[in-house]
């Protein structure tokens, strides 16, 4: 099933994970997006409004790392037919749990920093010397696993697919993520649609936590 692949995948970022409170029942117990975007409606190419601080976003750089977790994740939405996601989000629930995208009834995990606090001092020392490199990982797993793990909003999802497609598909999406580490060298890439989609994906609640 692809949904435990990917799981199996990111587990091999996240060392460590604990058993996710259910969460509202409209939300199918996964860990709702925070993302402060109002709907209008409309689905225009406009820069997106991310929660995190601008700068953080603008100068995120998606290295090498990163490459598999965006293949992945914007192949996945570009799947998503628009009929789907215009119906809104338990349609796009039903559709993801039917194509092998999320769990059904399972209780979804997710990172718990509390548990660093058990760590002794030598494995603390260790962990601080990793600091960059496990920072990084959290990041491309929170990715991988987002459509699973995460109730993205199906509206925001129909935006994304607008940004891919109007960078050439998802491979050239990528490709133009992974080239471009600020706000300008992504307006000079690919326009407004480049610098939308990067703000779309940080903008997501698990992604926000994980990579910032």
């Amino acid at each position: 099933m692809k949904f435990q692949l990917l799981t199996v995948a990111a587990a091999l970022f996240v060392a460590s994970a604990t058993a996710l409170p259910a969460a509202q029942t409209d939300s199918h117990g996964l860990i709702p997006d925070t993302d402060d975007f109002v709907d209008d409606g409309t689905i225009e190419l406009i820069e997106a409004r991310a929660t995190v601080a601008n700068d953080a976003v603008d100068n995120f750089n998606f290295t090498a790392d990163f490459d598999f977790a965006l293949d992945r994740i914007l192949a996945e939405i570009d799947e998503i037919p628009d009929e789907v996601l215009e119906k809104g989000d338990e349609a796009l629930h039903q559709w993801l749990v039917a194509h092998g995208n999320r769990a059904g009834n399972e209780k979804l995990k997710r990172d718990d920093a509390s548990e660093a606090e058990n760590l002794s001092i030598l494995e603390r020392g260790e962990l601080a010397a990793r600091a960059s490199i496990w920072k990084i990982a959290k990041c491309v797993a929170a990715i991988v696993q987002l459509l699973g793990t995460t109730a993205v909003p199906a509206a925001k999802l129909l935006r994304i697919k607008k940004y891919i497609k109007a960078l050439g598909g998802a491979k050239k999406a990528v490709k133009l993520l992974l080239g471009a580490t600020t706000k300008a060298e992504r307006l000079k890439a690919g326009g407004q649609a480049l610098v939308s989609l990067a703000s779309e994906l940080l903008g997501i609640s698990t992604v926000k936590k994980n990579c910032f």
